[in-house]
């Protein structure tokens, strides 16, 4: 599932550009984990409104956007099944972790790690308040967190750890 996902996100920005779209003022950031992130036929049942829900989330640039697709999905199909939310959360994070300067974002062998992240001791202290955990690597610019086996848990905790640095939402 996350695969293709990541497939199309990147699809769907080159058929942006290539479209005449207005470029990001943000890197793209690859995240990769295995997290269950997808449209599944039985929610979404139409495929031309399923890749367009792919393209809407990987064109989005801000929260507030993705939001408001939360929302038209709920409106139009009814409540969302985890996968659904599970994708959404994952183009959120993606849109945050940019903003803080991070080109990838992963959990390999049970931590979760985004690179290159730029902190001062100010935000490394406030991370470390809330998350005594989080690691910061400064010699790699690596914000790095151990997490949990079970992929809600882990996506759970890899929200928190992108809201603790304190990155704004519009």
């Amino acid at each position: 599932g996350f695969e293709l996902y990541v497939e199309m996100l990147d699809q769907a920005v080159a058929e942006l550009r290539s479209a005449g779209g207005e470029e990001r003022t943000d890197e793209e950031v690859r995240v990769d984990s295995d997290i269950s992130a997808y449209v599944p036929s039985s929610y979404v049942p139409y495929e031309a409104a399923k890749i367009d829900v792919h393209r809407r989330i990987a064109g989005a640039r801000a929260p507030g956007e993705l939001r408001a697709l939360a929302d038209e999905l709920r409106d139009r199909f009814g409540p969302m099944p985890e996968p659904v939310s599970s994708l959404l959360e994952l183009g959120r994070l993606r849109i945050e972790l940019a903003k803080a300067g991070a080109a990838v974002a992963e959990v390999r062998g049970g931590r979760f790690s985004a690179t290159p992240i730029e902190l001062d001791a100010n935000a490394v202290g406030a991370i470390r308040k809330r998350i005594p955990e989080a690691i910061y690597e400064t010699r790699t610019k690596t914000l790095a967190l151990r997490v949990e086996d079970d992929p809600a848990t882990r996506l759970a905790q890899v929200v928190e750890l992108t809201e603790a640095l304190g990155v704004s939402s519009p």
